[in-house]
Parts: C-alpha cells; structure tokens; sequence
C-alpha cells in the first residue's frame, strides 16, 4: 500500500512511511490558485514553442522518456509559478531529512514538466538512482515528488510503484502484483525515494496527462539536468537564496561526513559569480 495523508500533513508518520514502503502521497499540496497559474503558464508555453520531445542523442534514452510524451526542463525559466513549488519548505526540508545521514545538503536534481498524450505506451520499469553508478543504501541519495497537474487515473496511466522495492537486490524485476497505482487528483502529490521501482502508466484515455516531477539528490552528487545552462542568471538572481542554492549557486559543505567543500567559483561562494557576471 501506499499511504495517503491529508493536512496539515503529520511529518514524522511521511517520514516513515517514505523511508519504509518508499512512497506517500499528499492530497491537495497544491493551491487550487497555484495549479490554475501554472497550468495557464504551461498552456501558454506549449502553443508558441516546438520543445518538448525527447531530442537526447540516445535512442535508448528517447525511447524511455517516450515518443509522444512531452518533457520540459528549466521550469523556472520558463514558468514562474514553479519556483514556488520546486522550493516548497516543507519539501526541501523533508528531502534534507530523507537524505541527510549521505550529505549535508541537497540540490535540485531535475524538474519537469511531463505530458503523456494519449497513445503512449507504458513505461520501463525502473530506479530514478540507476542514472549512477551506486549501490543501494537504507537511506536514497534522490528523491521525488510528481505532482498532478491532472488528475492521474488508471485510464490515463497514473504512475506504477512497486512499495519496497527500494530493498530488493538491484537485479530483481517487479511482477505485475508488486505494483500499485498512484492514484491522484489534480493538485496532489506523490512523494518516494528514488531507488524505489516505478514506471509511468500507459495513456489509454483520448487526453493528455499532466504532471510535474521535481526531483532532489546529494548535494555532491552531478545532477540528470543541468540547471547552469537551463536558467539564465538573470532569472536566477531573482530567486530566492533557497532556489538559488538547489540550483548549484551555492556551496556544498561536507564537513559532517568528513568530506570536501564543493561547488566553488575562484575558491570562494558561488553565490558571488551572480555578483561578478
């Protein structure tokens, strides 16, 4: 099973249930206010521009993210009212919780914006960790959370997760009877560690499903989007220190776990390259 919670969300019971099955989800995080602006930023992006399909140079990779399925990075960039949910307090805070005991801090590892039109084939099974190679821990070096910007039934292909999986040796497939469906309506949220197996469902239904992935991971750990280049300095500048800090515009300290401090421009903050450029 995967846990539902409601608010004011009890922390310490999403905690576990996120450290123990993997997965919780979270209904209405999203303002009814706050989903209409982003939809409508969403809506307008999608009517004047070409981005979207996978383009990665591997067709292995392109094949994976999905042939009619649209995915869109830098969303600060390109929607304002993203900042707001990629810095969510109590989201970063619980994934510095989850991540804590593998680093001192954490960094935005990929947002997304994922559309799966109708016809889109399921998923591949998989780990979002697997992008590196290393061994699975009790604690996950990334997490995520998919929000639903539609609501994600079985028709549309609401997300596949297998609870628990995130224990089994790294060569063991899920079976169709390890899966439950995650499913939500608009405005909710599907909080999991990413070593937890999942895949996206099939689009049976004659509608888009769209939904917003914003993933965490070790703040020393080379990230799956590069945010340098997906966010302009000027739109980085206006951010908040938080956001600017998940964005890479800050420094990693691993003196806790005795490790090095990374990050550095000219051996000092990188906050002072936003000063400098």
């Amino acid at each position: 099973m995967i846990e539902t919670f409601t608010q004011p969300y009890p922390w310490d019971a999403i905690d576990h249930a996120t450290q123990t099955t993997g997965a919780a989800i979270l209904k209405g995080v999203l303002a009814p206010s706050l989903l209409k602006s982003l939809n409508d930023e969403v809506d307008g992006f999608l009517a004047t521009s070409h981005l979207g399909l996978p383009d990665s140079g591997s067709a292995y990779y392109d094949r994976f993210l999905g042939h009619n399925t649209i995915r869109i990075q830098g969303l600060i960039e390109k929607f304002a009212s993203s900042a707001s949910i990629i810095g969510n307090a109590d989201m970063v805070n619980w994934a510095r919780r989850a991540m804590g005991p593998l680093a001192g801090d954490i960094l935005l590892n990929a947002g997304e914006l994922i559309e799966i039109k109708p016809g889109e084939p399921r998923q591949q099974a998989h780990r979002d960790s697997d992008s590196w190679p290393i061994p699975l821990t009790p604690h996950p070096f990334i997490v995520n959370a998919i929000y639903a910007l539609d609501d994600f039934t079985l028709e549309n292909g609401a997300t596949w997760m297998a609870p628990g999986s995130w224990e089994w040796p790294k060569d063991r497939r899920a079976e169709p009877t390890d899966y439950v469906r995650a499913i939500m309506e608009r405005g909710d949220a599907i909080i999991f560690r990413g070593d937890l197996i999942h895949r996206g469902g099939a689009n049976d239904s004659d509608s888009p499903r769209r939904g917003m992935s914003i993933s965490y991971c070790v703040g020393w750990l080379r990230t799956v989007e590069n945010t340098f280049m997906n966010h302009s300095l000027d739109t980085v500048r206006g951010q908040s220190d938080l956001i600017k800090a998940l964005l890479g515009f800050g420094a990693y300290d691993g003196e806790e776990q005795r490790t090095g401090l990374l990050g550095l421009y000219e051996n000092g903050h990188p906050g002072q390259y936003l000063l400098d450029h």
